[in-house]
């Protein structure tokens, strides 16, 4: 299955999706050309597959750990180059000016935008019969596909250019839409994702399906419904989230929470609705040479300390020594082996490949080849949970919970909870779940909490480190050189003038 879904592309394929100079841009004037492309159900396939394969840029990939430095989960080592300047955006050290996350979350999601847009265009004008089976999947999987990036860009950005076709010279200069108008265009393009897609499992394809869309259409809404003071003030949304998730069938949680990250393991993971694939040796990553061999993030302390020392999640996500210059893991079945050190005695383990033997190691040529989870069953019985509590429904929450705990190897959360009380809990307990999966970002923005972060000391070893936080601020400024290139069309986020 993943040796078929590893997007390993026919030149020609591939060729037909490479992108021009500018975030916007169209095609290349070299694109194959009608009477060689875009002529078969086989070429549809291939581009899509290079849409799929679109999606592997760092910034929507591997990278995803390094999102959590953005809140109180992880510091973000600032002599790592990959980082991407991480550590200024958690102490509210930045402009308009700043590379990095900043700049390559736009780019990289405009990318795969121009991508997957060249695709649906000419899917729009293809008659031929042997797609009539397959046309509304091919679409809904595309459509999915560009939500998610919108999704990002909408999170992070606020108010962006809305771009739902190819663009050509004369428009690919465009202005940005409010973030108000971005979520509506996101909700309708996975309204039409979920009505054209089937039931299959991921496991089952190894493609989007509409267990994803719904998913993904629940995480927006579940952000959307919450008001400025971090109450829900749209009980509607949380009302749809919750059937949403109740209509995902097919998955369940992994008996073996470490299992769903590894890979070798999460071919067989009845939990993982939909990540995007990688497949040694030619289709590949950096995620266990950056965070293993030169830990580019260090969980810290704050995360720690919430978590119940017997918990799985914690003693299979993070290692801990109390030398900072000698740091030991011990994967199950393995030796206890030296891993690379940290300064502040802590080391995500989670996503890395393990090795069992004291001579092994990741190095910089590490190729790893992970697949990088988008969502996940686990994640969204507690978004269900936290939705149900959110309805009246705290015993159902309860229940929920219990389930997730049950696997962590912690008993049952403390019986007779009010909402109150259930939801505070919630909250604590996706944060245990989730850490390094670019959840915490979006559950304290939209719980309204990051103003935590506001003179926060992460760490015991990091006492000289100010972490800040301004609402203004809250949203990321439009890299300016798509600022320059826009020819005065694209307006700078305020707050970055």
């Amino acid at each position: 299955m993943k040796k078929i879904f590893a997007f390993i592309l026919a030149s020609v394929g591939f060729a037909a999706f490479t992108a021009c100079t500018g975030v916007l841009d169209t095609d290349p004037l070299n694109e194959p050309s009608e009477s060689v492309f875009w002529q078969n159900r086989g070429h549809f396939e291939s581009a899509l597959a290079a849409c799929y394969n679109g999606m592997q840029e760092q910034m929507l990939t591997w990278v995803m750990p390094t999102f959590d430095a953005l809140t109180d989960n992880c510091y973000g080592n600032p002599g790592s180059t990959y980082v991407y300047n991480a550590d200024q955006i958690q102490t509210d050290n930045f402009d308009a000016s700043t590379t990095g996350l900043i700049a390559n979350v736009y780019s990289q999601c405009y990318s795969a935008i121009s991508r997957i847009n060249s695709f649906l265009d000419r899917l729009k004008v293809y008659t031929g019969e042997d797609l009539s089976s397959v046309r509304d999947q091919f679409e809904g999987e595309a459509l999915f596909l560009r939500s998610y990036c919108y999704y990002m860009l909408w999170l992070f950005y606020g108010d962006v250019p809305y771009v739902s076709e190819s663009v050509t010279i004369d428009t690919q200069d465009q202005p940005k839409v409010d973030k108000e108008t971005l979520y509506s265009n996101i909700l309708s393009d996975l309204d039409d994702a979920i009505r054209k897609m089937g039931d299959q499992t991921y496991m089952a394809t190894g493609h989007a399906t509409r267990g994803a869309a719904r998913g993904l259409k629940a995480r927006m809404l579940m952000y959307h419904a919450y008001g400025t003071d971090g109450a829900v003030a749209n009980r509607a949304e949380v009302q749809e989230a919750y059937d949403l998730i109740s209509q995902i069938k097919g998955y369940s949680l992994d008996p073996e929470y470490a299992k769903i990250f590894r890979p070798g393991d999460q071919q067989s993971s009845k939990e993982i609705i939909f990540s995007i694939k990688f497949l040694n040796p030619d289709n590949y990553h950096q995620m266990d040479s950056q965070y293993g061999n030169y830990g580019m993030i260090s969980p810290v302390q704050d995360l720690i300390d919430c978590y119940e020392s017997e918990d799985i999640r914690l003693l299979k996500s993070i290692a801990v020594s109390e030398d900072p210059s000698v740091l030991y893991y011990q994967w199950e079945g393995g030796e206890v082996v030296p891993i690379s050190s940290s300064t502040i005695g802590k080391r995500m383990v989670k996503w890395l490949a393990p090795f069992y033997k004291a001579g092994d190691r990741w190095t910089q040529t590490t190729r790893s080849d992970q697949d990088i989870i988008y969502l996940r069953w686990g994640e969204l019985m507690l978004l269900q949970a936290e939705a149900a509590n959110e309805l009246g429904k705290t015993a159902e929450a309860e229940g929920l919970v219990n389930q997730i705990r049950k696997r962590a190897g912690v008993g049952v959360c403390p019986g007779g909870m009010g909402q109150a009380e259930m939801r505070s809990y919630i909250r604590d307990e996706r944060r245990r779940e989730t850490p390094f999966e670019m959840i915490r970002i979006y559950d304290m923005r939209r719980w309204h909490i990051m103003d935590k972060l506001n003179g926060l000391v992460l760490d015991p070893y990091l006492k000289d480190v100010k972490t800040a936080w301004t609402a203004s601020r809250e949203y990321w400024s439009i890299p300016q050189g798509q600022i320059d290139l826009s020819d005065n069309i694209l307006i700078q986020n305020p707050n970055y003038k």
